[in-house]
């Protein structure tokens, strides 16, 4: 497990506080993995190379994801494809923060994140 100050100091992308509500389907599943399908998170931060989410559900370190991100900033929504990077228990029980790193993601989708990242930063 990484903390996730140790995430903050390999990031190679700039990132920014964004919430959202994500959806997460395991692409790569395990014969005991009981919860097939999408699973709902809440988005912490997003940059062009990843997100943060924060989730009840333990996914295993290098686990392939479909996110797909909704926010009224983006109606069309984002779409990409990463990996667990990192985990971090939360000080709620049974809750985690998650580090996505994206290894697939449209020129649509980055375009989106971009433009995210712009408002953002115009309004901090």
């Amino acid at each position: 497990m990484i903390s996730d100050t140790n995430a903050d100091e390999r990031r190679t992308s700039e990132r920014i506080s964004w919430e959202c509500l994500a959806r997460l389907l395991p692409l790569s599943l395990e014969p005991k993995d009981s919860l097939v399908g999408m699973h709902r998170v809440t988005g912490c931060n997003i940059s062009e190379g990843g997100l943060q989410v924060c989730t009840d559900r333990l996914f295993a370190l290098k686990s392939r994801l479909l996110v797909e991100m909704e926010s009224p900033d983006i109606p069309e929504g984002i779409q990409a494809v990463g990996s667990v990077a990192w985990i971090s228990p939360t000080t709620s029980d049974d809750r985690w923060c998650v580090g996505i790193e994206f290894s697939d993601v449209g020129d649509s989708a980055l375009s989106s994140i971009r433009v995210l990242m712009r408002q953002q930063t115009r309004h901090h």
